[in-house]
């Protein structure tokens, strides 16, 4: 009962891994004497940017200050890594989970899995994470429909304060569509073949409803066409006015989407699975964009016990795969990354540093979360880049942004500056076993071990609670402080879950935050890595 408790405390989006201050600002703002990264491979060493009313009024050197804005200054220490400013970085494929469609509310005509007609909507706004990306960086993101075969619009937005209506930008691009839909029990279709034939026909009926509708416009005098309801918004995109995103699960479905999708018939852009080098020969001559996945998979577990259970192919996975947007990059197909597949956005540094040591060009890899989604989203007028007239979407941080951890201190969102705990060098190693007690109020105390191993700049770690075992999805040491997250979907929730320790020495003492309250967590650690290898 205490397990299903805790469990339940830790579900509900949690609160942050630190506070986090957005001040109404003024007007008027003026960042000074910053490194400005104005796009890829176009650095401004010391420079201004100028901000009025959400929109970069001026960037570079030598500019004036205007009298009435508010100066932003960052001083440093000697020896300390610069403060660079980027642009607001653009996730091209957040899937959102919109209210299941009763039986009731579907059209006569129409299956439930065909839902060309559906937006996210206001009531729709998934506000922990959008403040999980805004805190990674994102100032952008494409949201869409998580469930169906075709399964409707995307909606641009925003990352800031406000919800959907304060931060809106195009609520009709593109059309999204997987064969993974399925309807459940015995109803159809129930398999692979049914999914295919059901989106077949539904592209179909919307062709002919294009033409029988051009043909009543041209002769109105003939016998007016049956309408079928929600087709019509798969008319931007037959006629190759806005792409269709179709969601890849593996090398076969990319197979199957391509044949199933002719060449020239529509504006195709896939959503990679990260085994796309495998059989890059499929692409030649067709160079369709991916919006590529960075969940590279962990290391297979060798040990002696199980060492035979590993295929090759899975050892070849594990070392190939951190090479795949390299290798589509040299084949000429266009990239756009993306952090769907991982547990938190943060995550997709740490696999991105992986991506440009296996080969992938630095500035290519920053033109795909900024200048390249702008592009592909129409916006490249307003967002992707640190120019006067676009929207004042930024990224501050201590040093490089293409780091394993970066140290991201403020993003700005339409020139709304939303302040992060800043972190500090470590100035402990908390490597090791710890044995918790977690305080979480009336339901008692509830015993864990939290494990933490590697250097304090990259700690990777698990919790275990009760016998779940759950790895944690972000681990940062700031100064004496461990700052730990934990992704709340492994719990069957949504957002992250936060914890912090104070360690002093082998003691421990913290909090931790959940929907129904705060926990207290106290511990001592039990063992360091040079016992654990002694034993």
């Amino acid at each position: 009962m205490r397990l299903i408790s805790f469990l339940l405390l830790l579900m509900a989006p949690a609160a942050l891994l630190a506070a986090e201050l957005r001040q109404p600002p003024p007007s008027a703002h003026a960042l000074v004497g910053v490194r400005i990264s104005t796009a890829p491979g176009e650095i401004i060493e010391s420079g201004t940017i100028v901000i009025r009313d959400g929109i970069i009024e001026a960037a570079g050197v030598d500019i004036e200050v205007p009298t009435d804005a508010r100066v932003h200054e960052f001083p440093r220490e000697e020896g300390q890594d610069p403060i660079t400013v980027y642009p607001g970085l653009i996730e091209p494929y957040l899937l959102v989970d919109l209210p299941e469609t009763e039986d009731e509310d579907v059209p006569a005509g129409r299956h439930a899995l065909i839902r060309p007609d559906h937006r996210v909507r206001a009531a729709d706004w998934p506000e922990d994470r959008v403040t999980e990306l805004r805190r990674a960086g994102f100032t952008t993101a494409l949201m869409a429909a998580s469930d169906g075969l075709l399964r409707g619009h995307g909606v641009i937005a925003n990352t800031g304060t406000g919800g959907l209506s304060a931060n809106r930008l195009d609520g009709d691009f593109g059309q999204f569509a997987s064969f993974s839909g399925r309807a459940g029990g015995r109803n159809f279709p129930s398999s692979l073949m049914g999914a295919v034939a059901l989106m077949r026909q539904t592209l179909d009926d919307a062709r002919w409803q294009v033409r029988a509708r051009a043909a009543m416009a041209r002769n109105p005098a003939q016998r007016r066409p049956e309408w079928l309801e929600g087709l019509d918004d798969l008319a931007p995109m037959l006629a190759g006015d806005t792409p269709l995103v179709f969601e890849s699960q593996d090398l076969l479905d990319t197979l199957r989407i391509l044949e199933f999708i002719p060449a020239g018939d529509v504006d195709l852009v896939i959503v990679g699975h990260g085994a796309e080098y495998q059989r890059l020969a499929a692409f030649d001559g067709r160079r369709v964009p991916h919006i590529l996945p960075l969940d590279f998979p962990e290391a297979p577990d060798i040990d002696e016990d199980n060492s035979r259970n590993v295929s090759l192919e899975a050892l070849r996975h594990w070392h190939r795969a951190p090479e795949n947007p390299a290798r589509l990059a040299e084949a000429g197909i266009p990239l756009l990354l993306t952090s769907h597949g991982l547990s938190a956005p943060g995550q997709l540094f740490a696999a991105l540093a992986q991506a440009v040591e296996r080969g992938l060009d630095a500035d290519t890899a920053l033109a795909a979360i900024t200048t390249e989604p702008a592009r592909w989203l129409g916006i490249e007028d307003r967002a992707g880049r640190i120019v006067a007239g676009h929207m004042a979407n930024l990224v501050v941080v201590e040093g490089e942004l293409l780091t394993d951890s970066p140290a991201i201190t403020e993003v700005w969102v339409d020139g709304q500056r939303h302040v992060l705990a800043a972190l500090v060098p470590p100035t402990i190693d908390p490597a090791g076993t710890w044995d918790l007690v977690l305080g979480l109020g009336g339901m008692g105390d509830v015993d864990a071990t939290l494990v933490l191993e590697g250097p304090p700049t990259r700690m990777q770690g698990v919790l275990s609670v009760m016998g779940n075992d759950t790895p944690l999805s972000e681990v940062r040491v700031s100064g004496e402080r461990v700052i730990a997250s934990i992704d709340a979907s492994r719990f069957g929730g949504s957002g992250s879950i936060s914890i912090r320790l104070d360690i002093d020495g082998d003691r421990a003492r913290g909090n931790g935050s959940g929907p129904f309250g705060d926990f207290s967590v106290r511990g001592r650690r039990s063992s360091d890595p040079d016992q654990e290898e002694a034993i």
